[in-house]
């Protein structure tokens, strides 16, 4: 799975000292390790830190049957227990001890979602698939004959490769339920099919409430007029819920155009029939602190500006919620600031944030600003980032105000670049801000309790990454040309569920997107100003 890159290289530099580099460290400290491996229908996210690796198959690979062609070690002397390449069957985890001087387990793990339905005529709302039971069950009112149903749709596995046995159109008869052949890979699994009566017409399944729109699922008699309608606490009338999408018996909608902190009543119909009323509050509208860098001091140090005030009056003056790279920049000297306030260039208020990128001494830096602080350098060699704040709120999008100056790559250009950038010397630099909300956990992912994406420079498996299993919400901005009067941009947020509340937020932007790969353009400037949360 490629990993996106972080524009936060650079954000270190050490005194540089002359004379040779010795290697003393002993062999044995040399930890076995997995950087990376290939499987034929699967993408592989490997964590280092876990020494574990998950394969996240596509639907049509037989997970009985997952062909590794190749792995890559840490140490070209690595021992493996057992071969790694080859076809294996990784229903259960694979496990293999890799040995240097000691050993280290580490874990192959398979992960495969196929998407699975059934649906009869008549039916009232969803259906329960169970996958390790091999049953799906659905229901149908209790006026609806059971002996005498209709299969309107059938799915149980990856469609090209599956068949049934009998065939689906020949299935009527579900009073006491019906068993089907499943066939797929060469073999033979058999499925319950299940169909139950309920005295439920109609119901209003859930109601999730964010700060200007809610999420609403419905469950009610399929092919009947389903849908929801709506009001504010208080009201007597009742307003329709629009755009309404339904999959057989259920039914779902966006309801948006509410206020913040406000209650609600819904309830959900079908035909002339009406659920309960079921009642929520929408959540506050709340900005990010500082969102437009009007707040910075010498705080941490004389030779740059951090963006925040330790003797500010309010709280959020206060916040150490923005990081840059600042700390590890000016290591060499005061001259090599990359991130810092801009009085005389702005949108709004007093100032403008101003990432400028260069050379400090003989490595590239990109200008950079990110929700979170600067953690540590690492010798002359990299540095190392906890990105992330606090935030449990669900906005649908990213705007600010920007303005760039785009500089050509130069032939300093160093770095191995990830897959599928093609870049080279001479082409447009490019400016990236992007956003991102999740549920990380700092024990996994190695940084701390309010910041807890650790990004170590020197390790690329430590990359974010917008696929990763604790994202919720991703969007991004990229652009490779000159940007010369302020303009206003706005990043739709992808969720990829409507269900999870995030605990941190990451907003973060550079003036040179491949910084990190020592990539980019000592002209390149980028100036942001009033970064908003649309809700």
């Amino acid at each position: 799975m490629m990993k996106l890159r972080i524009p936060i290289a650079a954000f270190f530099l050490a005194v540089l000292s002359t004379g040779c580099i010795e290697n003393d460290i002993p062999y044995a400290n040399v930890v076995a390790g997995i950087t990376a491996i290939e499987a034929e229908g699967a993408a592989a996210s490997i964590d280092a830190d876990l020494r574990s690796i998950t394969l996240t198959l596509d639907e049509e690979t037989d997970i009985r049957d997952v062909n590794i062609k190749k792995v890559e070690f840490n140490v070209p002397s690595v021992k493996a227990s057992t071969e790694i390449t080859g076809r294996k069957d990784l229903r259960d985890d694979f496990k293999v001890t890799l040995s240097t001087r000691k050993d280290y387990i580490w874990t192959i793990h398979a992960e495969q979602e196929i998407e699975r339905y059934f649906t009869v005529s008549g039916q009232v709302g969803g259906t329960k698939i169970d996958a390790v039971n091999r049953r799906a069950v659905t229901q149908v009112s209790s006026a609806t004959d059971r002996s005498s149903l209709e299969i309107t749709s059938l799915r149980l596995g990856p469609d090209a490769l599956t068949t049934y046995s009998p065939a689906p159109s020949a299935i009527h008869d579900f009073t006491n339920g019906q068993e089907i052949d499943v066939t797929c890979h060469g073999r033979t699994e058999t499925w319950s099919l299940f169909v139950e009566e309920t005295e439920t017409v109609v119901e209003l399944v859930s109601a999730d409430a964010w700060t200007r729109v809610a999420w609403l699922e419905g469950a009610g008699i399929e092919g009947k007029d389903n849908g929801f309608r709506y009001r504010e606490s208080g009201e007597e009338e009742w307003k329709e819920v629009p755009d309404v999408e339904h999959d057989g018996g259920s039914f779902r909608a966006m309801l948006d155009s509410l206020s913040p902190l406000t209650s609600y009543e819904c309830i959900a119909y079908c035909g002339d029939d009406l659920s309960e009323i079921v009642k929520f509050t929408t959540e506050e509208e709340m900005q990010m602190p500082n969102s437009g860098f009007e707040t910075f001091s010498h705080a941490e140090s004389d030779k740059y500006y951090s963006f925040y005030d330790p003797a500010g009056i309010l709280p959020e003056l206060r916040s150490k919620w923005w990081g840059t790279g600042n700390k590890g920049s000016t290591t060499v000297g005061s001259s090599y600031t990359i991130t810092m306030p801009d009085t005389e260039d702005h949108v709004e208020g007093e100032a403008s944030v101003k990432l400028v990128s260069q050379y400090v001494v003989i490595k590239f830096a990109a200008g950079n600003i990110f929700t979170g602080e600067y953690s540590r350098t690492i010798g002359t060699s990299g540095g190392v980032v906890r990105m992330g704040r606090p935030f449990t709120l669900r906005p649908r999008k990213l705007t600010f105000w920007i303005k760039y100056k785009c500089g050509k790559i130069t032939e300093k250009t160093l770095g191995d670049f990830p897959a599928g950038e093609t870049v080279k010397v001479g082409d447009p630099d490019r400016g990236n801000v992007w956003i991102a909300l999740g549920t990380w956990d700092y024990h996994k992912y190695g940084g701390s309790a309010d910041s807890p994406l650790e990004i170590n420079t020197t390790d690329k498996s430590s990359f974010f990454n917008p696929a990763g299993p604790d994202v919720i919400a991703y969007g991004s901005f990229v652009t490779d040309k000159d940007i010369n009067e302020w303009t206003k941009v706005e990043i739709p947020l992808e969720y990829t569920t409507t269900s999870k509340r995030p605990t941190h937020i990451v907003v973060s932007a550079a003036a040179s997107m491949l910084g990190d790969y020592f990539t980019g353009s000592p002209d390149s400037i980028l100036w942001l100003d009033d970064v908003r949360l649309e809700y």
